[in-house]
């Protein structure tokens, strides 16, 4: 009787969903498809691409175009993609939708059968017109994008090649005394070319300056300028100490965030000062075209030269040692503090004046020696900061740390091998230029100068984020700090949990500056980066193993990225090791074997994407691994043999770092598990090798495997008349007294043996870690035998002494047997 009433409930409860249900369907089936005006905007919207598309097509195949209009081109490309997305977005669903309709309509009816209704007939004739439309929409959207594509790769190409053909064009040698003699009988003209451009500049000024209110606007832009650039930019930069020295509690961020604030301060002011005077100017029209572009050029000049100068006083910060991150020694930072500046200002010049040779046409022998004159400007500025930097480097290595440095002298764990790697691509990149400038490859002089001051400019910037990023997280997320609070509150979380999150953060933006840095580094190269490795694969040295031809410039790359793809994950490695892993409660063995599968996966996914760049396949990898066998099988097999236990000792970690084992009569404190072999260390401080297929092929001992906890057994054997509660009270005191005696679990005390007149009493206590045991037992001794003498309980022999009755004359020798 009460099923009936639940069911009833049951049917009462679904009939109004199944209702609607079956009215949604019928509703879905006759709705119309689509809007008509819909349709016919993103028909629109496709066509109006297709016509934009076609023109950037038509330009770019028509004429010579400079890099400025081809980069301006390709900069249209993605607004075009973008509008091609959008309608693909929209159109790709109906099109599903009309396909479903279609199938909830079912197919027509075959011939013989009976008629459908005109409805159905009519709904499906509705809905296949309506996909026509959006297919044919669909389609040519879908070709389009290919063709937006096949465009951008054409003008990359082709950007590529005007970069190549300037690259690798030879003008004229500084040591040509043909160019001089020219430049010399060519600079009157373009002086005076220049004087002219000056005269129609003073002139417009002149105008400008009559009309009503533009001189008063003119004077405040140029006070406002004057005020940004000097005293606004002192004031700013002491305001940032003060804030920073007022900051509690006093920690590595203040430091961190100053820099960034000077570096800030450094390139804001000039930049608002040069915007705010062309502003006036333009609004006054007191340019002519010719100094309008020359206004331009020199506020990007003196905006990366100010960059520089403030990057290198940020880092420095050569009169507040206090505040200095470089750990650089206070002897040579007076004189490094000048290099920054000094080579901001060596490139600034430089682009000025390649700028304003093209802007006011000057001649060739001009544009050819004043190109010479600045690139030796150049050389001169970057040869001196790295022999500077060598000679800071060599006082930090001999000093340690570096006297003087202050604080800096705190690190992060940061390798020397990346600073090592980039010094040498400097010097080697300084020494290409010179040679360049010597034989007349000018725009190669260039480039090479052009991308060093800018790697180190994008180099500085990330070492000053990425210490930012280490100081910002785990200051925010502190478990002190009000937001740390907040987080560990919201989310119920402990204080070690916070911290990881901390650290886990800013790894992960240090993982972003790191991508960005990349992407900021290759970034000016363009379509140059190719076009040099493609110089040097384009040789004649080609090797081929069977159908694979590797070139010069293949091996070169692959190595390249070999190296690069250990470095990264060497940096990961040494982040998690010294920043995530600590904070994190796993032992020390877990958290070695982390790292060191960390170091093999990365250094396997280094070999594959080397292979990958060398274009060897999985296929040829096999293929030239199975060639190898018969040699690895033979002469390699222990070695791969004690690779693979090294893996399977990762995995399983029967036997971790940290743990004290023993191997036969050996026992000792394993500190590394390498590739091939473990690393023991024994108790008098040896060190003991052994290979990792014996440790998991033979019988090993892991004393701390179970638990850390060891336990120590005494034996004591006592004359018949001691007190065996005595012997107990005695042994479980000494315990009680020592300090490194555990607890938990309790010592015990057993009367273990009766014999031969006397007691043996075997008593356990527990220490927590195997490593003291020995000690403890021997302090235990030290005590527990005077005790027993003092209380007169005599130790009883080791062994049993036996009397045998003798007689009373001596035992003689045996006479010599007669001859």
């Amino acid at each position: 009787m009460s099923g009936r009433p639940r069911q009833g409930r049951i049917v009462r409860l679904a009939l109004p969903v199944l209702i609607w249900l079956t009215l949604a369907a019928a509703a879905f089936a006759q709705a119309p498809p689509a809007a008509p005006e819909a349709m016919s905007a993103m028909a629109a919207s496709v066509d109006a691409a297709q016509a934009d598309l076609h023109a950037i097509a038509a330009g770019a195949l028509a004429g010579r175009l400079t890099d400025a209009q081809l980069r301006a081109k390709m900069a249209a490309l993605p607004a075009i993609q973008a509008r091609l997305a959008a309608a693909l977005a929209i159109l790709t669903p109906r099109l599903a939708d009309a396909d479903a309709r279609l199938a909830q309509l079912g197919p027509a009816p075959a011939s013989g059968q009976p008629p459908e209704a005109q409805e159905t007939a009519d709904a499906r004739r509705g809905v296949l017109h309506f996909r026509q439309a959006v297919n044919t929409e669909v389609v040519q959207g879908r070709l389009l994008g290919v063709e937006a594509d096949q465009l951008g790769a054409a003008l990359a190409e082709r950007l590529r090649r005007n970069f190549a053909a300037r690259l690798w064009t030879r003008s004229r040698s500084i040591a040509d005394p043909a160019l001089w003699r020219d430049f010399a009988a060519a600079l009157p003209a373009d002086l005076a070319r220049l004087g002219r451009a000056g005269q129609d500049q003073a002139d417009r000024l002149q105008a400008a300056a009559k009309r009503p209110g533009a001189l008063t606007w003119l004077v405040l832009a140029g006070l406002i300028g004057l005020l940004l650039i000097g005293p606004a930019r002192v004031l700013l930069g002491r305001l940032g100490y003060r804030r920073a020295a007022a900051l509690s509690p006093s920690t590595r961020l203040r430091r961190t965030a100053l820099a960034l604030w000077l570096v800030l301060v450094a390139v804001a002011t000039p930049l608002l000062a040069g915007l705010a005077i062309r502003g006036a100017l333009i609004g006054a029209d007191a340019l002519t075209p010719i100094f309008e572009r020359l206004a331009a050029l020199g506020i990007e000049v003196v905006v990366f030269a100010a960059l520089l100068e403030g990057l290198g006083r940020a880092v420095l910060s050569p009169r507040r040692p206090s505040w200095r991150l470089a750990p650089i020694p206070d002897e040579l930072v007076g004189r490094l503090a000048l290099y920054p500046g000094l080579i901001g200002a060596a490139a600034g010049l430089a682009s000025l004046v390649a700028g304003v040779n093209t802007i006011l046409g000057s001649s060739l022998p001009t544009s050819v020696a004043s190109d010479c004159l600045t690139l030796l400007v150049e050389v001169a500025a970057v040869g001196g900061g790295l022999a500077m930097l060598a000679r800071a480097r060599d006082a930090r290595l001999t000093n340690g740390a570096g006297e003087g440095a202050g604080p800096v002298s705190d690190h992060h764990g940061e390798s020397r091998l990346p600073w090592i790697v980039a010094a040498l691509a400097a010097w080697l990149a300084l020494g290409g230029a010179l040679i360049a400038v010597l034989l007349g490859y000018l725009a190669l002089a260039g480039f090479l100068m052009r991308e060093t001051i800018w790697i180190a400019a994008v180099l500085a910037s990330l070492f000053l984020l990425l210490r930012l990023a280490d100081d910002l997280f785990p200051a925010l997320l502190s478990p002190r700090g009000a937001l740390g609070r907040l987080v560990r509150t919201a989310l119920g979380l402990s204080d070690g949990a916070l911290e990881q999150i901390g650290v886990l953060a800013s790894g992960l933006v240090r993982l972003a500056l790191l991508l960005f840095g990349w992407a900021a580094i290759l970034a000016p190269f363009g379509a140059s980066a190719g076009d040099i490795a493609g110089r040097v694969t384009s040789a004649n040295v080609v090797f081929r193993l069977g159908q694979v031809s590797i070139s010069p410039g293949a091996i070169f790359g692959g190595v390249a990225l070999f190296l690069a793809g250990l470095l990264l994950t060497r940096a990961v490695r040494g982040w998690l090791e010294v920043r995530y892993l600590p904070k994190t409660r796993l032992d020390v063995g877990v958290r070695t074997s982390v790292a060191a599968g960390v170091t093999y996966l990365g250094g396997l996914i280094a070999i594959l994407f080397a292979f990958a760049y060398l274009g060897l396949s999985f296929s040829q990898i096999a293929l030239f691994a199975s060639a190898l066998s018969v040699g690895i099988g033979f002469g390699l097999q222990s070695i791969i043999g004690n690779f693979v236990s090294g893996l399977i000792l990762l995995a399983e970690r029967p036997i971790k770092v940290g743990d004290w084992i023993a191997i036969g009569d050996l026992e000792g404190d394993v500190k590394r598990i390498n590739i091939r072999a473990t690393e023991i260390e024994m108790p008098d401080r040896s060190k003991l090798i052994v290979p990792n297929s014996d440790l998991v092929s033979k019988t090993v001992r892991n004393v701390t495997h179970g638990a850390t906890a060891a336990r120590l057994r005494i034996v004591l054997r006592t004359d018949g008349a001691a007190d065996p509660a005595v012997m107990r009270d005695l042994l479980l005191g000494a315990f009680k007294d020592h300090p490194e005696v555990l607890r938990a679990p309790t010592s015990a005390v057993y009367l273990s043996d009766v014999r031969d007149g006397a007691l043996e009493f075997t008593a356990f206590a527990y220490v927590a870690s195997a490593r003291l045991a020995y000690r403890v037992k021997s302090e235990l001794l030290f005590k527990i035998v005077p005790e027993l003498k003092a209380r007169g309980i005599a130790l009883a022999n080791s062994a049993p002494v036996v009397n045998i009755g003798l007689p009373e004359r001596l035992i003689e020798p045996d006479s010599p047997s007669p001859a």
